[in-house]
């Protein structure tokens, strides 16, 4: 039976999966729920995309009216894409965390702020926790250059682990 349903925020950098470990370690599987979300930007410029002259289409001689011609290319087939990229990514990781025993699902999020798509995927999901890895700033460059996990951490109504990874 599911205790917890643990969000596991990721992003492109190998820092974000330095977590993983932490969380097989403090979390038992079968007790504990994850969902891997996988945060980034909206797909950007929308438009046209270059006809694929490699497909084999030949138009018939006189037939101007069939051309290969310039295909719309829409934000949501560009999230589908990255959803999918994003899944082929994780699918080890995902398969090892099922082999062991967790209850796991991977989820991309698409948001210029991260924090706030992470913050209402934690409402929205019924999310008791948050487990992630953190450059840990401190001082003055921690002032100027605040981080996800730090704003996560202060504006979150659940628990936030965070884990600063030591270098080797």
């Amino acid at each position: 039976m599911t205790e917890r349903k643990i969000l596991v925020p990721l992003n492109q950098s190998k820092l974000s999966l330095e977590i993983i470990p932490c969380v097989e370690k403090l979390f038992p599987p079968g007790e504990n729920e994850l969902l891997l979300f996988y945060v980034t930007n909206p797909p950007g410029n929308v438009g046209f995309g270059e006809p694929d002259l490699g497909a084999g289409y030949v138009p018939m001689p006189g037939d101007e009216s069939v051309k290969p011609t310039l295909h719309p290319i829409y934000a949501s087939q560009q999230e589908d894409n990255i959803r999918a990229h994003v899944k082929a990514e994780l699918a080890p990781l995902l398969k090892r965390l099922r082999d062991d025993g967790y209850e796991v699902s991977i989820k991309v999020g698409f948001d210029k702020n991260p924090v706030a798509v992470i913050l209402r995927h934690i409402r929205k999901s019924g999310i008791d926790m948050v487990a992630m890895t953190t450059r840990a700033r401190v001082g003055v460059t921690r002032f100027f250059f605040r981080n996800i996990a730090d704003t996560l951490a202060r504006e979150s109504k659940v628990p936030v682990l965070l884990i600063h990874p030591g270098r080797d």
